[in-house]
């Protein structure tokens, strides 16, 4: 019995290792191998990355990733080229030769090497969660990390060829990006949103092509791990700017509260819509979304808002029916 006991152990020791304590286990990242296998010896400075690297060293100390890697006293996996690359000795070898390569890895490789230091903006299974994640993007998808490399385009994006091409931008008034994107976020998030950009063309839209709205200002691409403390409903997305609607009302529209249904977008599309102020629809049809029972007999001829009715569709603080402020 004793044996078999000690038997058992040694088999959970040894199960509970190989998922655990090998740095070759299935469940690590390329990089996280990468970097486990390497020995102090097989680092180089980074003058020996410039031999063959001129170009992107040279450009380096303009880049925002120049300042965070550059401390003497950071490890050597978190230090100069080689902390987002792996050991230079190592891309060098004649036997085993490996680099981090991002545009090379698969999506999911690349934001896990990313994810090594940027573990505070989100974790790896956060990041997964994402609809990003889900379709198969990785940081390098959006980012641009050497300032002096031609950024390319997905794929699968709707423009082809460089991001950087004069000819690329979706709007005349674009917005300089920042946070290390490839181009404007409008010409950014519209190689894969092209129905959107297709809805801010229309003859009211948020103002987008105008400059003076980008696509952060209302989404997140990819939350943090705060974003719980910081989670705002829809409404208090679309009240940051509409202040006249934010309320509270003493007669609150259950819609515009919050309360029921689909916040704003109940009545009005968040890009653009061919109807005056984005609403869905421009007729009595709007508000018998929900009030079905009035949609027959109700005062039927204009629609229920600028018929001189329920002008305070938003809320009011004086009426139950809405009919005026």
């Amino acid at each position: 019995m004793k044996v078999q006991v000690l038997f058992l152990a040694a088999g959970i020791a040894l199960l509970s290792y190989g998922f655990t304590g090998s740095p070759q286990n299935k469940g690590a990242s390329q990089a996280e191998r990468l970097f486990a296998r390497a020995t102090p010896d097989d680092y180089m400075s980074d003058a020996g990355c410039a031999e063959c690297h001129d170009g992107i060293a040279k450009n380096f100390p303009s880049s925002p990733h120049a300042a965070l890697v550059s401390d003497p006293s950071l490890p050597l996996d978190k230090k100069g080229c080689q902390g987002c690359h792996g050991p230079g000795n190592i891309h060098q070898a004649e036997e085993d030769a490996e680099v981090i390569s991002f545009r090379k890895m698969t999506p999911k490789e690349s934001a896990a090497a990313c994810l090594r230091c940027h573990a505070q903006t989100l974790s790896e299974n956060h990041w997964k969660r994402t609809e990003h994640a889900r379709a198969d993007l990785s940081c390098v998808s959006c980012h641009q990390i050497h300032t002096d490399t031609d950024p390319a385009w997905e794929t699968h994006a709707l423009k082809k060829g460089k991001a950087g091409d004069p000819r690329t931008p979706m709007f005349v008034a674009k917005v300089d990006p920042k946070a290390m994107l490839k181009a404007d976020e409008a010409t950014l998030c519209g190689q894969c949103h092209p129905s959107t950009i297709a809805e801010f063309r229309t003859s009211n839209h948020h103002p987008v092509p105008e400059g003076r709205v980008v696509c952060s200002d209302c989404h997140t691409p990819h939350p943090t791990k705060d974003a719980k403390l910081t989670h705002d409903s829809l409404k208090g997305k679309c009240v940051t700017c509409h202040t006249d609607k934010a309320g509270p009302f003493t007669f609150e529209h259950d819609p515009v509260a919050g309360f029921t249904g689909n916040g704003c977008q109940e009545c009005h599309r968040p890009h653009g819509a061919n109807n005056p102020k984005m609403l869905n629809s421009v007729t009595r049809g709007l508000c018998a979304q929900c009030h079905t029972d009035k949609l027959a007999t109700h005062y039927p001829g204009r629609t229920c808002w600028n018929a001189g009715c329920h002008v305070a569709s938003h809320g009011s603080n004086t009426d139950p029916r809405f009919l005026k402020q």
